[in-house]
């Protein structure tokens, strides 16, 4: 596996941090839990692009 789809893993593993953080917060009342929110859904979409991005030969062969 390539450095740049290992980062990407890894930004869609703390994407999941993120949303763990974000719900414990906004269960507690605290208004920041939204923008935690916001940037997990946010870090996912960046890394499942960047997975299509990075494997954009590979995808397209397989659907070939």
């Amino acid at each position: 596996m390539r450095k740049s789809n290992k980062q990407m893993l890894k930004l869609i593993l703390f994407s999941y941090w993120g949303a763990f953080l974000g719900a414990y917060f906004k269960i507690n009342g605290n208004p920041n839990g939204d923008y935690l929110l916001m940037m997990a859904i946010l870090f996912k979409i960046v890394g499942i692009a960047g997975l299509i991005y990075f494997n954009r030969k590979k995808i397209i062969e397989f659907l070939s």
